[in-house]
C-alpha cells in the first residue's frame, strides 16, 4: 500500500515539473507584455502612495 502511494507521488511530481516546465517552454513568452504592465502598474501605484503618505506629514 504504501509503494502505491510512493508512486503516485512521485508520478504526480513528474507530471507537474512536466507540465510546468512545457508551460515555460511554450506559453510564457505570450504573457511578458501583462508581468511588463503589471510591474509598471505596481510601481506607479506604490509610488503615488508614497506621494501621498509624504504630502501627509
Amino acid at each position: 500500500m504504501m509503494e502505491q502511494i510512493w508512486t503516485f507521488i512521485q508520478t504526480l511530481c513528474k507530471g507537474t515539473v512536466q507540465g510546468i516546465k512545457q508551460y515555460i517552454d511554450n506559453d510564457l513568452q505570450n504573457y511578458i507584455p501583462l508581468f511588463v504592465f503589471a510591474a509598471v502598474a505596481l510601481l506607479v501605484s506604490l509610488s503615488l502612495k508614497l506621494i501621498r503618505k509624504i504630502k501627509q506629514k
